[in-house]
């Protein structure tokens, strides 16, 4: 069955995915361990593929995350071969079931996809923006890509991808701020940080609380929207929920791993420009100006200079060998001038 859907909003804000549905019996790297291989051929039948997307959204998914290419198969699912395949059905069927795509460029490594040249890499990002943007909501360059590529290499990545979309684009590493190289320049670029916090394989499958609030605001000190991307095994567990909800709380642009709440990492207000900022103070000192205008005999043209800092609106005009001027600025000041010229 073929579905057909509009361009997918380009905003990861508050976005809401189950990267890992395996169980506390290690089964997170089988056929539906993970949502990353949902666009093999062989992850599924229809049915089967059906009951996915409904354990996904029964979750609370808004998103899920999924490989572009993995052909040497890692996981349970089999491999993603790109140049063999048309995803087009399978991201129409997943928008159309609620669930916007995110498309990983570059699979785990040990997948053997990364090996390939950079002039490959920039070409595979190209060819999928070519045909797939309209389809997905954003772009993750890769998985752990600090374990592969240099900072270079992956600002490089960056680059490339956003010359060709606007979609956003996000950069994951290994646990950590940084990756396991605590190299925060990994991040240069991106729109977005998924961040992985680890400690979520073993034990009892989830990161610790305490670890994983405090890595969350080292990351959010960057500057960059953060994503809580990797924290559970089993995003449908309620301690992975519970953890998910607490990474909200504490600034969180999205979850990754489960969560109860659905309000989650909006966008801040973007800041206001100068006029907004001073909108009130600017009336009233232009209406005092402008009624000074309006009774004097004389031609006194408004003027108004501004930045980003502030503003000064006022009035100058010369009458014969004299300069006359009156302003009021954003700090209250009054300022009244006069030029003689001889």
């Amino acid at each position: 069955m073929m579905f057909t859907v509009g361009t997918v909003s380009a905003n990861l804000f508050g976005v809401r995915s189950s990267f890992l549905t395996g169980g506390p019996s290690g089964d997170w790297d089988g056929r539906f361990g993970n949502t990353l291989m949902y666009l093999s051929p062989t992850f599924g039948t229809a049915e089967e593929r059906q009951q996915y997307r409904d354990l996904l959204k029964n979750n609370g998914d808004t998103h899920i995350d999924i490989y572009a290419q993995a052909r040497h198969g890692n996981l349970g699912a089999g491999q993603i071969w790109p140049e063999r395949q048309d995803f087009t059905g399978h991201l129409n069927q997943l928008n159309a079931d609620g669930l916007k795509p995110v498309l990983w460029l570059i699979p785990e490594s040990k997948h053997k996809d990364h090996g390939q040249s950079m002039e490959a890499h920039f070409a595979f990002q190209n060819e999928m923006v070519a045909k797939h943007d309209a389809q997905v909501a954003g772009y993750v360059v890769g998985l752990e890509l600090d374990e592969t590529f240099s900072v270079g290499q992956v600002n490089a990545l960056v680059a490339n991808l956003k010359s060709k979309t606007g979609k956003p684009v996000a950069v994951h590493l290994a646990p950590g701020v940084g990756g396991f190289k605590r190299d925060v320049n990994y991040y240069k670029g991106a729109d977005f940080i998924y961040l992985q916090f680890g400690d979520h394989l073993t034990g009892d499958m989830v990161a610790d609380t305490e670890m994983a609030v405090a890595m969350l605001k080292e990351a959010l000190k960057i500057g960059i929207p953060v994503v809580a991307n990797e924290y559970a095994l089993d995003s449908t567990s309620e301690r992975a929920k519970t953890l998910g909800d607490l990474l909200c709380e504490n600034g969180a642009s999205g979850t990754g791993n489960g969560r109860h709440q659905n309000l989650c990492g909006h966008k801040p207000p973007a800041p206001k420009k100068w006029y907004q900022r001073y909108e009130t103070e600017m009336v009233v000192a232009g209406v005092a100006l402008a009624t000074l205008y309006a009774v004097s005999r004389y031609d006194l043209p408004l003027q108004l200079n501004a930045t980003e800092d502030g503003y000064r609106i006022g009035m100058k005009k010369k009458i014969g060998e004299h300069t006359f001027g009156m302003s009021y600025r954003n700090d209250d000041t009054v300022m009244a001038t006069y030029v003689f010229d001889f």
